[in-house]
């Protein structure tokens, strides 16, 4: 499988170093508009993957293709002619109040451009699944996708990150491992989120979470990523989170996909009652990308949320 990331910042970065290492038959694409970063970030995972030379290193594992490759590509479409799966980080240079609730909408401008250019490499090349991260995330998937010309079903964007959140803090607040918690979340990504809490479980049992709790765990999911930047600074951003995230739903792709729904931001036409945006929404997926969209009956309050982050991305889709 060959991936294609564009965009080498901080996730983009991350991304195909997770992708090189934990998952070294796969060979990794790497392109940016500024080129030497693009080349030192490749030069250094591919070094990170050499680690099997030594004994330390090579430890008998059996996915160890030494075909897989890690490289620069320049940019343009050339960048994307045959890969399997396209990784879309490009970004322009954080914006000022992008480290502040309703931040990502700060970059919506400057991504636009971004992805008008990035649509442009799509449209020669064939179809393959897109994950996009660039944010505003929904706007952003929305516009990539009617810009490729490509099948709404290949574009996924990645909101993964909020679930695993607030499993985290399911888990802590139980006091119980996170393989045992199981919450949804779908909307928008960021301001306009959507826990869906109707579903949620621990060990498989359903839990009744009382509506103070419930605002007190969407308010942590919500503001812990920029509770992050502000311990950590602006240049790592949530980066670990983001980049194991990206790095499954990859790996999700090269082995088949998964029959059991997942939340991801994808171009809706019709489902949910909703047009002309993009929303995470339970899907299932192939090796393709989506293969269908799964319409939950949801709660009164998850409806009327549901609504809110519709307003909310359409407010920001190009006319």
């Amino acid at each position: 499988m060959t991936v294609t990331i564009l965009g080498t910042g901080t996730i983009g970065s991350t991304v195909a170093y997770t992708l090189a290492t934990e998952m070294p038959s796969m060979s990794v694409r790497l392109t940016d508009v500024d080129e030497e970063k693009s080349r030192g970030h490749t030069i250094d995972v591919r070094h990170s993957k050499a680690h099997v030379a030594h004994s330390v290193g090579n430890r008998g594992e059996t996915d160890q293709s030494s075909n897989s490759v890690v490289e620069h590509v320049s940019p343009g479409p050339g960048a994307v002619d045959g890969a399997d799966c396209i990784v879309m980080t490009a970004s322009a240079p954080r914006p000022t109040g992008a480290n502040q609730p309703d931040g990502r909408e700060a970059w919506l401008e400057d991504n636009l451009e971004i992805v008008e250019t990035v649509g442009e490499w799509l449209q020669p090349n064939d179809p393959c699944p897109v994950i996009v991260v660039s944010n505003p995330l929904d706007p952003i998937t929305y516009e990539l996708y009617r810009q490729s010309g490509w099948p709404s079903s290949y574009f996924m964007g990645y909101s993964l990150s909020e679930t695993a959140r607030l499993a985290d803090a399911l888990a802590r607040e139980y006091e119980v491992s996170h393989d045992d918690v199981y919450c949804p979340v779908l909307g928008m990504h960021g301001e306009h989120m959507v826990p869906i809490f109707s579903r949620a479980t621990i060990a498989g049992e359903p839990i009744d979470i009382g509506k103070t709790k419930r605002q007190q765990l969407l308010d942590y999911v919500r503001d812990v990523p920029y509770d992050v930047i502000e311990l950590r600074g602006a240049a790592d951003s949530s980066r670990w989170v983001t980049s194991r995230g990206i790095a499954l739903l990859v790996q999700t792709l090269r082995d088949g996909g998964v029959t059991e729904p997942v939340g991801l931001s994808t171009p809706l036409d019709s489902a949910y009652g909703f047009e002309g945006v993009s929303l995470s929404v339970p899907v299932t997926l192939d090796s393709t990308g989506i293969v269908e969209i799964i319409e939950w009956d949801l709660s009164e309050q998850e409806r009327a949320q549901m609504d809110k982050a519709h307003q909310a991305v359409a407010s920001m889709i190009p006319e």
